[in-house]
Formats: structure tokens, C-alpha cells, sequence
């Protein structure tokens, strides 16, 4: 056999990719194929393997830089690399030539305060709730019940319990793009912690019984087939402009749900189970950065206890 070291970097990323099908959910194993395709293969394809150096990871790694990416996804991609070559070191006996590449993950920045304040927040709840359709009642499950949009999307009527005002929150929709897998998939959540369930407010039941339907049916159509995720950012987007109110992602709405649970004194072990967090630090970090306004707030309500 020709020595393994000698195979491409591509030759070696596909026999990588291939064992990795048999342990990861598709969704993974195509965010690995499109940062190859898109990232690592133009550059190290027809380079041999014993040519991945940690000298040649740090050119990447500033070329990547130099390409606009964020940082997390950089360290993704080297991280990716190295992940193909420890696996052939291992499966043919060879040296890893990236063996002592060692990449720090980014600190996580905390969300910045942007201009979705009290009066923002009363505005959009009025937009919500005046002639509410589907799309208008998805949102809303997302301000205030903190569904992600792919939750959302899944989400099916046989899973919602109006009589006592439940969702269970199992699923989630997303779109891959990587060859044969390519197409929306609706896979079950990854984590125990991600399997739930959530009250919904007593305004949230009386306008989804306007709404309700057969079991089997997805929520956001009313039909068999679900509506995809980006379809549902779009129809946000539309619906913001249409009222003249200022651009919002579901992600920063959920991050204004937890901000709101905050302000409202709910305490956070307790905002983690209701979003499904793996953990309560992943909700801290999720969270808006405090302004002046509500540090001065929290030092003036102890000092009320001494004056």
C-alpha cells in the first residue's frame, strides 16, 4: 500500500467524511461537506497529507482572516482539519503532521443592547395581535415562549395541548445543502435538555384556537407540509418593514425573550428549561448586555434596604 502520507488532502477529507456518515445526523455532515467545498478543499485538495503542517494551518488560518470570516467559524474550519488528519493517523498507523496545532475558541461576545426597548416591544405586540394569522402567532411563540425558528417550523398541532396551554417542543426543521442530502429534514433534538415543555400565555391559547387543525398538520401552514425556516425570516422581515418598525432575526427576538424574562424577575435556572439550554451559562451568554439604566436600577433597589 502507498504510504498514507502521501494521499491528498482531498483523498483523505473523503475517507474522513465517510466514516463520519456513519456517526453524525445529516445536518452535521453536511455543515462538514460545505465548509470542505467552500473553504478547506480549494486550498489543501491536491496537497499531500503529510503537508498539513501547523505552519501551512497558520497561512490558512490568516488567508481565512484576510477572506472576512468571523472567528468562530475559522477556528470551525481548523478544528475540521484537524479532526481529518488525526483520523487517518489513526485508521492507517501514519504520523499526524498536525498533531501539535493548537487553536483557541473565541470567547463568545455578549449580544450588544440595540434599540428594542420597552416602547419596541409594546409596538411589535401590537402588530402581532391585531388581525392575527399564522405567521403573526409564530412570532409570537418566539417572543414569548422563546422557540427557536427551526422548533417553530416543526412544530406540529399534536403538540400543542390547548386544553391546559402545553407545547412540546422534540423537533426541529432545517435546510442542508450537500449533495444527495440536500432538502429541508426534520430531525428530533439533540439534547435531553433540548426536549420540553412550555406554557403558553393565556392570549397566545385564545388566538391559536382560531388556528387549530388536525394533528398531523404543522402549525405554521395548517397543512402537511411545514413551512421551511428562511421563508419565515423572510416573512419577519416583510412584516417589520411593512409596520415601519426597525429589522429584527428570530435569534435577537429569543435573545429579547430572555431579556425580558431578566427584567421581569424570573430567575434564570428557570429561562434555561423553558428555551431547552444545555446549560445555564449558554443562557447567560445569550443574553442582552445590560445598559446604565438597569445597573443604576439594580444598585438603587438594594440601597433601598438601608435608607
Amino acid at each position: 500500500m502507498t504510504n498514507p502520507r502521501n494521499m491528498t488532502f482531498a483523498t483523505a477529507a473523503e475517507k474522513w467524511l465517510d466514516s463520519v456518515k456513519l456517526r453524525v445526523k445529516p445536518t452535521s455532515c453536511a455543515q462538514y461537506t460545505v465548509k470542505l467545498e467552500k473553504n478547506i478543499l480549494p486550498y489543501f485538495g491536491k496537497t499531500k497529507l503529510k503537508d498539513v503542517t501547523v505552519d501551512k494551518l497558520m497561512e490558512f488560518k490568516t488567508y481565512l482572516t484576510g477572506e472576512g470570516l468571523t472567528s468562530q467559524y475559522i477556528y470551525d474550519i481548523l478544528i475540521q482539519i484537524k479532526m481529518i488528519t488525526k483520523y487517518i493517523s489513526r485508521a492507517y498507523g501514519c504520523p499526524d503532521p498536525a498533531i501539535d496545532a493548537v487553536f483557541v475558541r473565541p470567547e463568545q461576545e455578549t449580544p450588544t443592547k440595540k434599540i428594542y426597548d420597552e416602547i419596541y416591544c409594546r409596538r411589535l405586540c401590537e402588530v402581532l395581535t391585531e388581525e392575527p394569522n399564522l405567521t403573526k402567532a409564530g412570532i409570537l411563540l418566539t417572543l414569548f415562549a422563546g422557540l427557536k425558528i427551526g422548533e417553530l417550523c416543526a412544530l406540529r398541532w399534536r403538540e400543542i395541548d390547548m386544553e391546559n396551554g402545553i407545547l412540546t417542543i422534540s423537533k426541529t426543521l432545517q435546510r442542508i445543502s450537500a449533495g444527495e442530502n440536500t432538502g429541508l429534514i426534520l430531525t428530533d433534538l439533540r439534547s435531553d435538555s433540548g426536549v420540553r415543555k412550555v406554557p403558553l400565555a393565556p392570549f397566545l391559547q385564545e388566538i391559536l384556537k382560531q388556528f387549530q387543525t388536525d394533528d398531523d398538520r404543522f402549525f405554521l401552514s395548517g397543512t402537511l407540509t411545514p413551512v421551511e425556516p428562511r421563508t419565515m425570516q423572510y416573512r419577519l422581515r416583510s412584516l417589520l418593514k411593512s409596520e415601519d418598525l426597525p429589522s429584527i432575526s428570530f435569534s435577537e427576538l429569543r435573545r429579547l425573550f430572555i431579556d425580558r424574562c431578566v427584567n421581569s424577575g424570573v430567575d434564570i435556572v428557570t429561562i434555561t428549561d423553558i428555551l431547552g439550554n444545555s446549560s445555564v451559562q449558554s443562557t447567560y451568554s445569550s443574553c442582552l448586555k445590560p445598559t446604565m439604566d438597569s445597573k443604576i436600577h439594580a444598585i438603587n433597589l438594594i440601597a433601598e434596604e438601608v435608607s
